[in-house]
């Protein structure tokens, strides 16, 4: 395991555990609802993470509900399941901003808009 699998595997899965947890606590029943909405549907997050512009390492988040229940080091994959079919979105981040969000962890929790507004503009959405 390299250290970017490490931050992913070690750090950013654990902290958005918690982040949900105490979102999940601050609106239980907004979050319970997309919980259960989510929950079965074998849906899976894609995300690239580069150095420079160059890919450092590709990961696949597979989520049981909003939790993510396994990651897959170096396969790049998403399938988000809806009603009218299926979207295939991937994020692509930088390490050194995966790493400010990782220090980020109460600010995600208590102002999770602002701290969105903050790093999205880094966050590049693209579609398989």
């Amino acid at each position: 395991m390299n250290e970017v699998d490490a931050l992913i595997k070690d750090k950013l899965v654990p902290m958005r555990k918690r982040v949900i947890e105490g979102l999940v606590q601050k609106h239980p029943h907004i979050l319970g609802m997309i919980d259960m909405y989510l929950t079965g549907k074998n849906n899976k997050i894609g995300m690239r993470v580069t150095e420079n512009g160059s890919t450092v390492g590709e990961y696949t988040f597979h989520l049981s509900g909003l939790q993510i229940s396994d990651v897959e080091c170096g396969v790049l994959s998403s399938e988000l399941h809806h009603p009218l079919g299926i979207i295939k979105p991937y994020a692509i981040i930088e390490k050194n901003i995966l790493e400010e969000v990782l220090n980020d962890e109460q600010i995600l929790i208590n102002e999770l808009f602002t701290a969105t507004r903050k790093y999205l503009p880094n966050i590049t959405i693209k579609f398989q």
